[in-house]
């Protein structure tokens, strides 16, 4: 049986600031632009790019929905919000803290890339 892998984005993206996470599969819709949706992008039930109003979780690595629109959504646990915003290019809204209560945002972490 023949395997092929592919990497997106640089090796070592973590958004997680923690290793005790809870996540759960989520089909990716395409984005308007390109077919990459990036990690840390607040993702809703359907799949879609939010800002906050909607969100289910927060994706877990870079997937791209041209090749396999299959990903997975952090719904508990603490991530690195810097970075996340940072990678996905997301400026997360208010609102997303009240959408998903099971996860703290850090913006405080000082850890080397």
């Amino acid at each position: 049986m023949r395997f092929n892998g592919a990497t997106y984005g640089p090796a070592g993206v973590e958004i997680l600031a923690s290793k005790l996470y809870q996540s759960i599969p989520i089909t990716v819709a395409a984005p308007e632009t390109g077919t990459v949706v990036k990690a840390g992008t607040p993702l809703t039930a359907a799949g879609a790019s939010t800002t906050g109003t909607g969100a289910v979780g927060i994706l877990l690595w870079d997937v791209d929905t041209a090749r396999n629109p299959n990903g997975t959504v952090v719904v508990q646990g603490i991530i690195d919000k810097t970075k996340a915003q940072a990678w996905s290019g997301v400026t997360y809204a208010a609102a997303l803290a009240t959408a998903l209560p099971g996860i703290v945002m850090r913006d405080n972490i000082k850890v080397q890339e």
